[in-house]
């Protein structure tokens, strides 16, 4: 390759380049959704340059001993020249250094050869499902299932551990101080059995992470969240392992289709798997 690709980390002054770049790629990220990536990791997200400008970037979360890559865009111009390989060598050398056993990330279809070049192997299909709700969706909330609240986040994190297969309480507090109203606490008595939070996208409603221990009350928390954002008709978007058998019939149920699927991959060991059955929705393709 002619070009000199150089790395660097992202500062404040390239979320408008990244917005702009997600956005060509219509997976709906707001500039929130770019800054929130950037100040959970900001030593982990990084920009390509030829020539001081920039022409792809990636981030990263650290979540210990698991780490997750995303938001990996080369510009459609400069692709083919080797940059996307260039950065996210770069990107695994980061979290490898950091201690990170297991790097997850999801992968387009077409770039599942590149991903196994740089030693990723597939793991399982993450289904996508997509449906709307209107303002006449009212259903009541039923008992057991509450708003979250502050105190909340704690408590549920060695459910959500469990599930996910790492400790994630900085990414679960951050998506919950952004906006609470759509964020749903599934409760068996005391216990907490599962939760739900949601956040608006550019141009959906994106519901993950989701998790519940007991598949007829992940239907509740979907109802909770339905009816919170009632208030117009808008599009909901998801994304779940397909493992989680019961979670097609329950979408479908509700008047979700099938929009497409990623493939789940990871480099290293394979640990830190969590269960996948009991995962209704990812927080994201660029954080799991």
């Amino acid at each position: 390759m002619p070009e000199k690709v150089s790395v660097r980390l992202w500062t404040g002054d390239d979320i408008e380049y990244v917005f702009q770049s997600i956005t060509s790629e219509d997976w709906g990220h707001t500039r929130r959704d770019i800054e929130r990536c950037w100040r959970l990791e900001p030593n982990g997200c990084f920009i390509a340059e030829l020539e001081s400008d920039p022409v792809g970037h990636v981030s990263t979360i650290n979540y210990g001993k698991l780490a997750w890559l995303g938001l990996f865009v080369v510009n459609p111009e400069k692709r083919g020249r080797g940059i996307g390989a260039t950065l996210m060598r770069r990107a695994i050398d980061h979290l490898e250094q950091a201690g990170a056993e297991t790097i997850r990330l999801e992968a387009e279809e077409a770039a599942v050869p590149l991903y196994r070049r740089l030693g990723f192997k597939e793991e399982f299909d993450s289904l996508r499902f997509s449906g709307h709700t209107n303002r006449h969706h009212k259903e009541p909330v039923r008992k057991g299932i509450e708003h979250m609240q502050d105190e909340d986040i704690e408590r549920l994190v060695d459910l959500d551990s469990k599930y996910f297969g790492s400790q994630r309480f900085r990414v679960l507090k951050r998506l919950f101080d952004d906006d609470q109203r759509y964020c749903f606490i599934a409760k068996e008595g005391r216990e907490t059995i599962g939760y739900l939070m949601c956040r608006q996208t550019r141009n959906a409603f994106w519901i993950g992470p989701w998790i519940c221990e007991d598949p007829s009350r992940s239907g509740e928390l979907l109802e909770a969240c339905l009816s919170a954002i009632n208030d117009e008709e808008t599009q909901l978007r998801f994304g779940f392992p397909s493992r989680n058998e019961s979670m097609p019939t329950l979408l479908r149920k509700k008047g979700f289709v099938s929009t497409g699927k990623s493939i789940r991959m990871f480099r290293g060991e394979k640990k830190h798997q969590g269960i996948p059955q009991g995962v209704y929705g990812i927080g994201g393709p660029e954080k799991g």
